[in-house]
């Protein structure tokens, strides 16, 4: 099939971060405003066989319109194998139903934004991401009727035999240096959910859950991003009276959205308020 460069760039794109909407292609910089973006995904979509789809959403009550969310069409996943020389593995899928909630749709919105950072930052120093995998990617099977099962990839187990879906867990490479990281995207107000969930993630690091699993010899370290400033500094202030986190100062940086769109790389927030770089080696 015959693709258009910027074709090929969207259909790229799209393999590796699965969903975008018009503006975070503009973070890609596909196009420089949302309005040529969508012009140009709606001629893709008109297409006989088209390599591009969209799931539209109803308006928010307080947002107001949703963008729309793009993903590659199976067409498309075809054509990026057999055209491109894309392998299975190199696709972040989608699945049959493609179900996104309205309810999700920011917090998935924001996920994806941060793996668009990174990997900004990661090119802009010639780093590599080794793998990258979202909470609502899924490992598995539906087809057929026996043993049928599908699961997050993310899902961790701890030694008790809990279970955690950690948003984003990646590993990646700067200057020959390996790093393993779990992220979190905490939209709202409730300080009190995302204690309980970081306490989780303590337990984790004891235990080595994420290191074991993936092969890295040292702890993983927790990117917490909040969308309420408030949010963010009450968490902080709550987990530096806690007993139990006291050693684990170093093992998590917070930062807002806000924070995170004007600058990635430096003025991380740890729990006793130390400022520090999104790599700075733990004392």
């Amino acid at each position: 099939m015959y693709l258009k460069d910027k074709e090929i760039e969207v259909i790229e794109l799209l393999a590796k971060f699965k969903f975008l909407t018009s503006s975070q292609f503009v973070k890609l910089e596909v196009y420089k405003n949302r309005g040529d973006v969508t012009n140009f995904l709606k001629e893709i979509i008109k297409q006989k066989r088209p390599i591009v789809d969209k799931i539209v959403f109803s308006t928010d009550p307080q947002k107001g319109k949703l963008e729309y969310i793009y993903y590659l069409t199976k067409y498309g996943e075809k054509v990026l194998v057999e055209d491109l020389d894309y392998s299975i593995d190199m696709i972040k899928k989608i699945p049959k139903s493609k179900p996104i909630s309205t309810k999700d749709y920011f917090h998935r919105k924001s996920t994806i934004d941060f793996y668009i950072y990174l990997s900004q930052w990661l090119n802009n120093v010639q780093g590599e991401i080794l793998f990258l995998n979202y909470y609502f990617d899924k490992v598995g099977s539906t087809k057929g009727k026996e043993n049928n099962y599908t699961q997050g990839l993310n899902r961790l187990f701890l030694d008790n035999g809990k279970s955690f879906i950690p948003d984003i867990i990646t590993k990646f490479k700067v200057n020959n240096e390996e790093y393993l990281f779990l992220f979190e995207q905490h939209n709202g107000t409730d300080v009190k959910r995302l204690i309980v969930q970081l306490y989780i993630h303590r337990q984790a690091i004891l235990e080595r859950i994420a290191s074991k699993k993936y092969d890295f010899n040292k702890s993983n370290r927790v990117v917490v991003i909040c969308e309420f400033g408030k949010v963010k500094n009450n968490v902080i202030k709550k987990l530096q009276k806690i007993d139990d986190f006291k050693e684990f100062y170093n093992f998590f940086i917070f930062k807002t959205n806000e924070e995170l769109k004007e600058d990635f790389f430096n003025n991380w927030m740890l729990i006793n308020n130390q400022q520090v770089n999104f790599i700075q080696k733990m004392q």
